[in-house]
């Protein structure tokens, strides 16, 4: 797994994205911390999940919101699998499903978009599921992430309950045929341990039934006669064969944690990272005034139609003469934005140090949601400034190493940027664009 590095003083520029649901623009290489090994104990009871089972007890209205990437996005997955067991479980309870899933994306975007996409729609049960596309980053970072999520929870409803799940990708397989979580599980089960926080790790036995030659990883169903093929892709399980395993891991030790039930608030303890992300927050572009080079796409164009669930709006901008300037009192500064055939490339300017950002990749023949950050800076004032440079650039040459052609040169002519959303870690001082 590689990771993304602009070379400012003491800053990275980094990517988000996934083991191989999602791609990078471009690569660097990194290094993962490891905590100390965890056995491959499938599951954690540890606090449980008394609220949420307290209100499936008094026949209540539950929320249950799922966080997560790809392997949690699966229309015919583990998450739909649990939710209709939970449904069929306990008929006399009213439950709402809250999807919060986005492909490719890892906790870093993840706890952006709490309080906007899961927390504003109050949620009694919390499954995050990162794990994959987490790969690749420090511990450090994924304290940073993971404890924001959690701690972001408990202040907006202290009596939510979380859940931490665990899937894996082929890359990690031999970890847990070792007898050891992954390193980002890892990470995450020092937050879970640190909190409390009930977590199941869904792979352990798909890794059981794979050392027990029941099981192929990765391969096609019709080539392995009697076995259970698990994925196609060394990722996401197929419906038939993989997710049906995970959900019932899932549903196993719900049922265990049913007889723990009360009404008993979490408290919040001291950070296990004091440079947590629970202040992270999404930065709204809708009080800018209105400039000739952006435009806000309207209600009834495509990609806001595609994407309007997690980016209500979205701001296009492609002459060379658009700009973004932002100052901020902070550690980290994000962009939540689409790339695609019509992305381009970015000049941006960090106190004083000027570098490009090209957003646009091999993966770039359909659009896609996105992130890129500045993180690691001082806590410190900071300017940033961005610049649509509309530089053209060989598209066919990048696409060409997946073997993709250009079969419609309009959709690749402009050289431009989608943005949603800034993603902050500190305090706005102000934003203005030209």
């Amino acid at each position: 797994m590689k990771r993304t590095a602009l070379n400012f003083p003491v800053v990275l520029i980094t990517l988000l994205f996934s083991w191989s649901c999602q791609k990078p623009l471009s690569t660097g290489a990194t290094t993962f911390q490891k905590t100390n090994s965890s056995e491959t104990q499938e599951f954690h009871q540890r606090g449980g999940l008394p609220n949420f089972f307290q209100k499936v007890k008094e026949r209540r209205e539950v929320n249950v919101a799922y966080i997560g990437g790809s392997i949690t996005e699966a229309g015919d997955g583990w998450r739909s699998l649990t939710f209709s067991w939970l449904r069929i479980n306990y008929p006399q309870t009213s439950f709402n499903e809250i999807n919060a899933t986005i492909g490719g994306t890892g906790s870093n975007l993840g706890v952006f978009r709490m309080d906007r996409d899961v927390l504003a729609q109050k949620p009694d049960l919390v499954f995050v599921e990162f794990a994959v596309n987490d790969f690749g980053r420090t511990a450090e970072q994924l304290y940073q992430s993971m404890e924001g999520i959690v701690r972001k929870t408990w202040k907006a409803n202290p009596n939510t309950d979380i859940c931490f799940v665990y899937t894996l990708a082929e890359n990690v397989l031999p970890d847990l045929v070792a007898g050891k979580f992954q390193a980002s599980a890892q990470a995450m089960e020092a937050i879970a341990d640190h909190y409390q926080i009930p977590s199941i790790h869904m792979g352990v036995e798909v890794a059981r039934l794979y050392k027990e030659g029941k099981l192929v990883f990765t391969g096609k169903p019709e080539e392995n006669p009697g076995k259970i093929v698990f994925t196609t892709d060394k990722t996401h399980p197929l419906s038939k064969s993989g997710h049906p395993i995970y959900a019932s891991v899932v549903r196993k030790h719900l049922a265990e944690m049913e007889s723990v039930t009360a009404d008993k608030p979490h408290a919040l303890p001291n950070p296990l990272a004091s440079n947590n992300w629970e202040t992270a927050q999404l930065v709204s572009l809708a009080e800018l005034p209105p400039s000739s080079h952006w435009q806000k796409l309207p209600t009834d164009h495509q990609l806001v139609k595609s994407f309007s669930k997690f980016m209500p709006a979205i701001y296009k901008a492609t002459s060379p003469d658009a700009v973004l300037r932002v100052r901020f009192k902070g550690t980290t500064l994000g962009f939540y934005d689409l790339v695609g055939p019509g992305s381009g490339i970015l000049e941006m300017t960090l106190d004083g140090e000027k570098k490009e950002v090209q957003r646009f990749d091999q993966y770039c023949h359909y659009y896609r949601k996105f992130s890129f950050y500045l993180e690691g800076l001082s806590d410190t004032a900071h300017e940033v400034t961005v610049r649509v440079t509309g530089k053209a650039f060989d598209k066919a040459a990048i696409l060409q190493k997946r073997n993709i052609k250009i079969d419609d040169p309009d959709r690749y002519a402009e050289n431009g940027w989608y943005l949603s959303n800034l993603l902050l870690v500190g305090k706005l001082v102000s934003l203005q664009w030209d």
